[in-house]
């Protein structure tokens, strides 16, 4: 398997800690122990945001830019042509708005190899929009990093009333987004960036209960699509950490769900594990883990 790897960076450090928001773990003296981490088979499968990799037919691919590091990370199904989530960060790197815009540069994967890989044409005249997983507007720190959001990897195949608005109407995932989106803005500007947020994004391929249809041209459509976000604050001498996630279903205009009210959707790891059968944050060690996982607390993320 190809990687881009345009930067080399240091296997991450995890230390023990507790915040305002949950109960403090109690570490143990001499290491944390993590049952179920990825085996460091690269630097880029330990970072936090990635989740436990599947490993047999799903390639593990990362993105990078130069000035950034890494963009983000995938893991893509070659059996099913399709990618099961999207992991990335928020941080003093890459919240830098440098008003690149949207390049609009919609591309097929070059590391995935051609017998697998998604292609534009078919997302095209399928009736459904060509969906961001990692939304352009959170990629404006570079016009590369924003070029790698069009990849066809970062996308599912969305309605346009889940996924945007029309006349006059905003739908439940562009709500969801933006209001995550005000959170995380809102942190930045109180934490002045020094904190990071984990986040893993994606839609539903591997129940058939979970699956809307296959288009003719072979496209897996989810019926669900989830996010999963971790909060790391550097503020205290000894940092916290505190986690949520989402769970909704797509639908085609019949959700206008916004402000407090989604809420509704709200979801612990824990849950959204034993819904998508994906082990998020498993490099964690295990006693945070236990505790953030378990807990989704609303007003902690401004809900």
């Amino acid at each position: 398997m190809k990687r881009l790897l345009l930067l080399l960076i240091p296997t991450l450090l995890l230390a023990a800690c507790g915040g305002d928001d949950l109960p403090t773990p109690t570490p143990s003296k001499e290491k944390q122990d993590n049952a179920n981490a990825n085996t460091v088979s690269t630097l880029y499968s330990s970072r936090l945001e990635v989740p436990h990799l599947t490993g047999g037919t799903s390639l593990f691919l990362v993105k990078t830019v130069p000035d950034f590091g890494v963009n983000y990370c995938a893991e893509f199904d070659c059996t099913k042509r399709a990618t099961r989530w999207i992991a990335y960060r928020w941080d003093i790197d890459n919240t830098v708005d440098n008003n690149v815009g949207r390049t609009e540069e919609w591309a097929e994967d070059m590391q995935i190899p051609a017998e697998y890989r998604v292609t534009l044409e078919q997302h095209r005249s399928n009736g459904y929009d060509r969906g961001h997983m990692l939304a352009s507007e959170d990629r404006q720190n570079s016009k590369e990093a924003n070029r790698q959001t069009f990849l066809m990897t970062n996308m599912h195949p969305q309605y346009h009333d889940f996924n945007g608005t029309n006349r006059g109407k905003e739908f439940v995932w562009y709500n969801l987004e933006n209001r995550v989106r005000r959170f995380y803005n809102s942190w930045t500007r109180k934490a002045n960036a020094q904190d990071t947020i984990y986040a893993v994004k994606g839609g539903t391929i591997d129940l058939p209960s979970q699956i809307l249809e296959v288009t003719p041209k072979g496209l897996i459509v989810p019926r669900y699509f989830f996010m999963a976000f971790l909060y790391k604050n550097q503020q205290t001498s000894q940092g916290g950490y505190k986690a949520i996630a989402f769970w909704v279903e797509h639908t085609n205009g019949t959700d206008t769900t916004t402000g407090n009210a989604l809420s509704k959707y709200i979801v612990s790891i824990d849950e959204l594990e034993r819904l998508t059968g994906i082990d998020f944050f498993c490099n964690l060690p295990d006693d945070i883990e236990n505790v953030v996982e378990t807990n989704a607390v609303p007003a902690a993320w401004g809900f």
